[in-house]
């Protein structure tokens, strides 16, 4: 593996070998940045500070560092062949993906209805392991889907750490599952976006969540990585 001292040479190692996808300047913030690996057929690794060392893993044989607290190995690398040298005491925690779009250019964003409580109340009883809740310094904007004057959807628009925009807490009334209310809160975000400078939009979701992927296929976004996530115990 070749060292990467400097968030410039990690950038260009990863566009080169993932031209097109955001995901290293969405989820590594350039401040937060500490160092990288890569043998340049296609196995990347990267160390960001968040609370610790936490390290994102790319590739069939990733490099996987011993000092990571938490981290993200793309799944591939779990399927069959395995990766050595994972951290002592590491537990696997979830699996999550990762998904862009860009933005529609001229799409309208709604104007907010509801207060921060409400959605408070709305997220805490519909989609009660939500990112993040009002009165988070990230978000920019919550989009809401009214029917008869009822709140059933809501999502945050965020500034993420680094300066990208992510769409969070995606939720929907629990008695209005499957009747298209993802869908415009969804389309409310790429339309949205683009009135807070960003020429596309990011979310992760939990790999599990098969129906939301479905959707978010359906509007044009395009898988980064699948990733299963650790955690030093």
């Amino acid at each position: 593996m070749r060292e990467l001292s400097t968030y410039e040479e990690v950038e260009h190692e990863y566009e080169r070998l993932f031209p097109g996808s955001p995901f290293f300047r969405v989820w590594v913030p350039r401040e937060k940045f500490i160092s990288g690996q890569s043998d340049g057929v296609g196995n990347i690794s990267f160390t960001r500070e968040d609370g610790g060392l936490f390290g994102i893993a790319i590739g069939t044989e990733p490099y996987i560092s011993p000092d990571w607290n938490r981290f993200s190995v793309e799944t591939i690398a779990l399927e069959g062949r395995g990766v050595n040298g994972l951290p002592e005491r590491a537990e696997l925690v979830d699996a999550w993906d990762c998904y862009w779009a860009p933005t529609v250019n001229g799409g309208e964003l709604n104007q907010r209805k509801f207060s921060d409580a409400t959605i408070g109340e709305f997220l805490e009883l519909h989609a009660p392991n939500s990112s993040v809740f009002p009165g988070d310094d990230e978000i920019l904007h919550w989009i809401e889907v009214i029917e008869g004057g009822e709140l059933v959807g809501v999502g945050a628009l965020c500034r993420w750490q680094s300066g990208n925009v992510v769409i969070s807490s995606v939720g929907t009334h629990s008695d209005r599952r499957r009747q298209g209310i993802g869908r415009k809160i969804m389309e409310g975000a790429l339309s949205g976006g683009s009135h807070f400078g960003a020429s596309f939009i990011s979310l992760g979701v939990m790999h599990s969540n098969e129906s939301a992927q479905r959707l978010y296929r359906a509007l044009g976004f395009t898988l980064m990585h699948n990733f299963t996530y650790f955690e030093r115990r």
